[in-house]
């Protein structure tokens, strides 16, 4: 017994001793047990954790056979939001690249390596369009340009061999993308659209979309002009879409297919030209009292002829679409001669019986110019990318210069600033602005838009012909100084040519 008591302090060190030693081994664990492993995290999501990155690289990469031809690509990437980070462990558990694998393709799509133009709208909206190569964008982009503009004149303009201007014509000055357009190189999900072609490339940024292209069947009596119109086409429009029309008077087949596809691009290509044209000088009406012809009768005893004027222009085309233009000068090359109209004065008695020839009055030039001479019809009557452009556009004439009535009829109505929200604009939440409302006889109504805010008339009013209703400006949704010259004949929109021919 004593001899085990002696003992009790030997068998307590190595009790003791032995806690020590389990105790460390636990807490720390041999330094060859600790392991290097890469945890895999998806959208901050951990899925678990592999021993190598580069061999889950090169396993998605082997594969995505399909994708690779799919895109005729030769690598394929993980996806975007997945992240793999070294750690250190001892106890974790590894899992194979293939269940890694499974467990991404399930929830994510893989990326290839592409490009995608940003394109930021002034709104502050953006689009992105993706592609494989950096130069199939700039080929993409002259393919939409060549459709607004002649190829020969953009080549010409890039390789500074245009030619100057000896008596009539006109050099491009400035070709642009309005929008801010950025190109980056990034991972592209191969769940996005991703374009491996110009000619996809090219119908999506002048159309918007890839849908197949809509088609009318040709009538009999269908014209180019019609078919555009009824289908919210301008004819320019329609020749775009239909290349192998020249012109707005080839004639169409009954039976032959023709696309009725609307344009709608995706960014705005502005050209900016220097042009020198000549156009026709309008000749006046003059109407002289004659005491040999009865009262109610006219008769033409010169025919009119317009003159012609050299004009220089600085022309902005959006789309190849003309902005209102501004004229910075103006020659008359030859003068017009005045239509002269000879208009009864002779009173005819009660008792007094007219036998001769029943002749309709002559009412030509009954209509007068709403602006001065110097001016260019910048806009016609027409569809504008689907949309109606409900009158034509004048501008030329000046900031500032007189508005006149057409005719003689009531002033029924005046908005100012941002008003009348029926009208298709750039801006200002697409309104006329300051705008003169005038009601004639036969159920026409005008509308003089854009105006300057100075306007001289007041509802109700009684206007004469070639009285000043206004001044030419920029209000409302307006690209420039120009009036917006719209005629309604009891409430339809029709074409302001109509009522001078």
């Amino acid at each position: 017994m004593d001899r085990f008591k002696k003992n009790i302090p030997i068998i307590i060190s190595l009790l003791v001793a032995l806690i020590f030693i389990l105790a460390t081994g636990f807490i720390t664990p041999k330094e060859e047990s600790i392991k290097e492993v890469y945890n895999v995290y998806l959208d901050g999501n951990l899925i678990g954790a592999i021993k190598s990155k580069s061999a889950l690289e090169r396993y998605i990469d082997k594969e995505q056979k399909e994708l690779k031809e799919e895109f005729d690509v030769d690598k394929v990437y993980k996806p975007n939001g997945l992240d793999i980070q070294k750690c250190l462990t001892y106890n974790g558990k590894i899992l194979s690249e293939k269940e890694i694998y499974k467990k991404i393709k399930k929830k994510k799509s893989f990326t290839i390596k592409g490009y995608t133009a940003t394109i930021k709208y002034s709104d502050g909206t953006e689009k992105k369009v993706n592609f494989l190569k950096k130069k199939m964008f700039d080929e993409a982009v002259n393919k939409v340009l060549n459709v607004f503009v002649n190829k020969t004149e953009v080549d010409n303009y890039k390789n500074d061999t245009q030619k100057e201007i000896e008596t009539t014509g006109s050099i491009i000055e400035k070709i642009y993308i309005s929008e801010d357009v950025t190109i980056s190189e990034n991972y592209v999900s191969t769940d996005e659209l991703i374009f491996t072609d110009v000619t996809n490339l090219t119908k999506y940024l002048l159309f918007g979309s890839l849908d197949k292209d809509e088609e009318y069947t040709v009538k009999p009596g269908d014209t180019i002009e019609t078919v555009a119109f009824n289908n919210r086409l301008g004819v320019e429009e329609f020749l775009i879409v239909n290349p192998e029309f020249t012109s707005a008077n080839n004639l169409l087949s009954v039976g032959q297919k023709v696309s009725i596809a609307l344009i709608d691009p995706m960014f705005k290509i502005v050209v900016q030209k220097h042009v020198v044209e000549d156009i026709d000088k309008p000749f006046e009406t003059v109407y002289k009292d004659d005491s040999s012809m009865y009262t109610g009768t006219t008769k033409t005893e010169t025919e009119g002829v317009n003159g012609v004027q050299r004009i220089t222009e600085k022309v902005q085309y959006i789309n190849g679409e003309a902005q209102p233009t501004v004229i910075t000068n103006a020659v008359v090359i030859t003068e017009p001669i005045n239509k002269v109209v000879l208009k009864g004065t002779k009173q005819r008695s009660n008792t007094e019986v007219y036998t001769g020839p029943i002749v309709a009055a002559d009412v030509s030039g009954s209509w007068g110019w709403p602006t001065i001479s110097k001016y260019k019809v910048t806009s016609k009557f027409g569809y504008r990318w689907g949309r109606l452009h409900a009158g034509i556009d004048i501008s030329g004439s000046g900031f500032g210069s007189p508005i006149f009535s057409i005719g003689s009829g009531t002033v029924i109505k005046i908005t100012s600033g941002c008003a009348d929200n029926g009208y298709y604009g750039n801006s200002c939440g697409g309104q006329l602005g300051n705008a003169v409302y005038v009601q004639y006889s036969g159920g026409v109504m005008v509308k003089y838009a854009h105006l300057r805010s100075n306007i001289p008339v007041y509802v109700g009013q009684i206007v004469s012909k070639g009285q000043v209703i206004g001044y030419m400006g920029n209000s409302g949704s307006s690209t420039g100084t120009h009036l917006h010259f719209e005629i309604r004949i009891n409430g339809s929109p029709v074409n302001p040519y109509s009522l001078y021919q």
